[in-house]
């Protein structure tokens, strides 16, 4: 009969919450609560630090992009800077600018 009174009792103090002040874990509250700020912490710093992961792996892809870009201006830059590629675009688009005939005349 007493064991039944005891596990009556048990299974009241669980249903209402009471088990845990029967046990004496509210002195040890402030721990558990610490345990879990730590544990939401570290969760937090995982989340942060997988966010920055993706933006750099989508910059670098970027930046990859950028540089055959790049490559690509520099080249057509490059061609360009000839005098015959200048006179036959000029030529092209009817203009009067020429080469000049003889070299400049140094002022004193």
């Amino acid at each position: 009969m007493k064991e039944n009174i005891s596990a009556i009792k048990i299974l009241k103090s669980i249903i209402s919450g009471d088990i845990l002040l029967v046990m004496g874990v509210h002195r040890l509250f402030p721990y558990i609560l610490y345990i879990f700020i730590l544990g939401w912490i570290s969760i937090w710093m995982s989340y942060k630090a997988e966010q920055t992961m993706t933006l750099v792996e989508a910059n670098k892809k970027e930046l990859e992009t950028l540089k055959i870009h790049h490559a690509q201006k520099t080249c057509e830059y490059v061609g360009l800077d000839r005098i015959s590629t200048i006179e036959a675009m000029l030529i092209e688009k009817d203009s009067k600018v020429k080469a000049p005939e003889k070299p400049a005349v140094i002022l004193r």
